[in-house]
């Protein structure tokens, strides 16, 4: 028989041996339910413990001139990114440091977020180097990819540049973007207990890159035209300017640049005004440049020749309450020399003679009042008024370019009709075979007026005419110059205000080239054939060659110039060279030797283009800049 004490020692050793096998079902209750019941649920969660999972960007396409030159691609930077989670509030200070930022707005930054942080993007290499070197629980670093454009200013306004997010902003990258863009893909990375990222990773899905966008562009006639524009906007103190340069035989746009200029690398340091392409968006009145479209229209009448005269009232003409003007008065002359002396009443005069239903055909045949459908943003459809508006001043006004205005790029599609024959192509800015529909060009005046328009407009820039200053060395030109008031606030016109303007088609027999240059606000002149002309000129001159268009108008043959270029240089006597075109590298040394000049040499090959263009005047110590082609 138990004794009392032997039985409580008993039930003490039963609840102790019960304890033990409650115990032991509950573990196997708990090992069940985490195998079994919940092992999918867990496994996962240990997985996103020790796995991240990131969007990886993809490269946009690139951007490429005819020749295939890249205007704009996608370089792989580094940025520095972190898993809230994991980082530590004592490793902040140290990597303000390195990240040369303020301590507080990085902790801003990371606050209380748990989950991805962008901590700064699209760094320099040293400064990942010295992140890494930090290892930082939790900092890692990302791939991003960046938008380059390596000619800067030069292409600024035609390409438009990208966000920190790879998206398109402006121009050509905003109007393509979709197009442009790549698609992201996605990347598994491991981490120890720590939180530091392991070496290896997985691809679940691989990003891919955007596609190409070809241009019609080329590159080497967009720098000419740039540094021409710069340099006359810097002579003539003006507020701003456009060029574009055209074939005029399929509309394809050789190049197109604004002044003033901003780098696309850096477009966050520029007023959001400077970023617009005024080719495309500013308009202006074109004055005088739309008097060979009204001359245009009288030839196609029939009734009118370039022989037939109209006189000029000695330089007043009195229509309704108006009275339009001559600078200089003249009496019976003409069509020719109505171009030449650019005659405001013989326009006006022949435009109320054709009718405001003929001429305004024209002009809307040739693009005025709509969009050239060019493929850039923010394009103006130019002022053309309706017709049921016109009566006889606003006829005699748009004559003469007044009451109208209209694009840099509406007036350079517009005017190729005189180069081409009186076909009028809309600008083609996108290769052809880009997957756009086509854009097929339209017949606005016959062949016989086409040729006879541009055979007057050679006359305009012949001793006696107003665009003499347009004419390279070498070559003739068929074009117009351009004076227009600029309109004021109060539905008038500024007294001191006014847009310079040349339009013109070169070598002039057989035009390879349609160049506009419009000016606006020039302060040392406000004549078109003073201040824009120049321009012209200048782009002219170096891209013709370029081109491989040589000089059809000389005084001695090529022969005879070489023989005296080699002769002068064998005598070292310099003074009589005048331009370098055709000098070959060792030459051009030759001549910066003798001459005592700075050299800055550019390509290889045979001189295209020389800065400044003639030598006459060149100093010991000026600065000579040429460029050579093969």
């Amino acid at each position: 028989m138990m004794t009392q004490e032997q039985i409580a020692e008993k039930r003490r050793l039963e609840v102790v041996i019960g304890l033990i096998l409650v115990g032991l079902a509950l573990m196997v209750i708990r090992a069940v339910d985490l195998q079994w019941l919940q092992g999918d649920k867990l496994s996962a969660v240990a997985d996103n413990q020790r796995t991240r999972q990131f969007e990886v960007g993809a490269p946009r396409g690139q951007i490429v001139d005819r020749d295939g030159h890249v205007l704009s691609e996608s370089i792989e930077v580094p940025s520095i990114a972190a898993l809230g989670v994991d980082l530590k509030a004592k490793d902040l200070p140290a990597l303000a440091k390195v990240l040369d930022m303020p301590l507080k707005k990085l902790q801003n930054r990371v606050g209380d977020r748990k989950g991805f942080i962008w901590l700064s993007r699209q760094v320099s290499p040293q400064v990942a180097q010295q992140v890494q070197a930090l290892n930082i629980s939790g900092v890692h670093l990302e791939k991003e990819w960046k938008r380059y454009h390596p000619f800067g200013p030069e292409t600024g306004h035609l390409l438009g540049f990208v966000g920190i997010d790879n998206h398109g902003l402006e121009g050509l990258e905003l109007a393509f973007n979709t197009r442009l863009s790549g698609k992201d893909g996605k990347i598994q990375l491991q981490r120890a207990a720590n939180g530091l990222q392991l070496p290896g990773s997985t691809w679940i899905k691989t990003p891919s890159k955007g596609e190409d966008l070809a241009l019609n562009l080329d590159v080497g006639v967009q720098s000419i035209a740039y540094a021409a524009l710069a340099n006359g906007i810097a002579k003539t103190g003006a507020k701003g300017g456009s060029v574009v340069v055209m074939n005029p035989h399929n509309g394809e746009v050789l190049a197109m640049t604004s002044w003033p200029g901003f780098n696309p690398n850096a477009f966050g340091k520029y007023r959001p005004r400077d970023w617009r392409n005024r080719v495309v968006t500013d308009v202006f009145e074109p004055g005088s440049v739309l008097k060979p479209f009204t001359v245009a229209a009288a030839l196609s009448t029939g009734r009118w020749t370039m022989d037939s005269l109209i006189f000029c009232e000695n330089g007043d003409f009195e229509i309704g309450d108006f009275i339009i003007h001559d600078d200089h008065p003249e009496g019976w002359i003409d069509l020719r020399k109505l171009l030449v002396v650019s005659s405001n009443i013989g326009a006006a005069k022949l435009a109320l003679d054709v009718g405001a239903k003929d001429l305004n055909r024209i002009l809307e045949d040739v693009g005025f009042r709509k969009k050239t459908g060019i493929g850039l943003g923010g394009e103006s459809s130019g002022i053309l008024p309706p017709l049921a508006s016109w009566g006889m001043v606003e006829t005699a006004n748009i004559a003469f370019g007044q009451g109208v205005a209209v694009t840099p790029i509406q007036l350079a599609s517009a005017f190729s009709i005189f180069a081409n024959g009186g076909v009028y192509y809309p600008p083609q800015l996108i290769k052809e075979g880009e997957g756009l529909s086509s854009r097929k060009g339209h017949r606005v005046i016959s062949e016989q007026v086409a040729h006879e328009v541009l055979s007057m407009l050679t006359d305009v820039t012949k001793i006696g005419g107003t665009g003499t200053k347009a004419v390279p060395e070498g070559y003739s030109v068929a074009g117009k110059t351009g004076t227009a008031q600029k309109p004021n606030a109060k539905g008038g016109y500024s007294n001191d205000k006014f847009t310079a303007v040349f339009a013109g088609a070169v070598p002039a027999e057989a035009p390879e080239i349609v160049i506009v240059v419009a000016i606006d606000e020039p302060e040392t002149s406000i004549y078109g054939g003073t201040v824009a002309a120049p321009i012209f000129k200048q782009i002219a001159a170096t891209t013709l060659p370029m081109l491989g268009v040589a000089p059809t108008v000389l005084a001695k043959s090529k022969s005879d110039k070489w023989q005296m270029m080699q002769t002068n240089m064998a005598k070292e006597d310099f003074t009589k060279v005048h331009s370098l075109y055709g000098f070959s590298l060792r030459e051009v040394r030759h001549f910066a030797l003798a001459n005592e000049v700075q050299l800055q040499l550019h390509g290889s090959g045979w001189v295209s283009r020389s800065v400044p263009a003639t030598m006459q005047g060149l100093q010991p110590g000026d600065v000579l800049e040429v460029w050579l082609n093969e």
